[in-house]
């Protein structure tokens, strides 16, 4: 061979840097590890947000939903409720025509349940009735009148 060295085998056991390098190496570590520490927080952040807004439209939803059934319920309830009123109404005023008693009774009999009803939960509220015979002959006309119309026969 020529000039030079060959070497065969080099151990070296102790490396040392200058100190300048050796803090260089360590803020960059540093800055790394920080850098991956933010990464991190911002993720867990936003799982954190997107969870709780899906939690929030998950609750809203829930919460429609309940007072959408609860609104079809109490429909229901409402018109279950006029159709026993009206076939209760339609069987009180055909036994008062097949005992031959005035079928009148029946909106009479409503009118004084009303008025009492307000009197009793009426929580101070003022209603004034014209309790002479003039006054409850003129009301009895008019209910009469009203059973007269189309819409009460059905």
């Amino acid at each position: 061979m020529g000039w030079g060295y060959h070497l065969m085998d080099l151990q070296l056991n102790d490396i040392t840097f200058d100190e300048a390098i050796l803090r260089s190496m360590a803020q960059v570590v540093a800055t790394n590890n920080l850098k991956a520490a933010a990464e991190n927080e911002g993720q867990a952040l936003l799982i954190t947000k997107t969870k709780a807004a899906e939690a929030e439209g998950n609750a809203i939803r829930i919460s429609a939903d309940a007072e959408r059934m609860a609104a079809q319920l109490r429909g229901q309830g409402i018109a279950l409720f006029r159709k026993e009123v009206t076939q209760g109404m339609a069987t009180a005023v055909k036994e008062l025509k097949d005992n031959d008693l005035d079928s009148s009774l029946v909106a009479f009999s409503m009118w004084t349940e009303t008025i009492k009803h307000m009197a009793e939960y009426g929580k101070g509220n003022v209603i004034f009735l014209d309790a002479s015979n003039e006054g409850l002959q003129k009301s009895m006309k008019q209910m009469i009148a009203l059973s007269t119309k189309d819409f009460l026969k059905d």
